[in-house]
């Protein structure tokens, strides 16, 4: 028999037993999903706001497009 169905059958066991344990997954993977769709929406909110800048800064003056 191969690793990886033995590995699922004995995670499936834990789950049946441990019925919280799959809680704390559920919850763990949203938390994660929340901190990647916090951290894309910082990422693109920063390039969206260079984006619609009309004027490119050069020291003390503002050159406007």
């Amino acid at each position: 028999m191969k690793i990886f169905p033995i590995l699922l059958i004995l995670f499936w066991v834990t789950v049946i037993v441990f019925p919280e344990f799959l809680a704390y997954l559920i919850g763990w993977f949203f938390i994660i999903i929340w901190i990647n769709m916090l951290w894309f929406s910082m990422m693109f909110s920063s390039k969206m706001k260079k984006w619609q800048d009309e004027y490119i800064k050069f020291g003390k003056y503002k050159i406007y497009r």
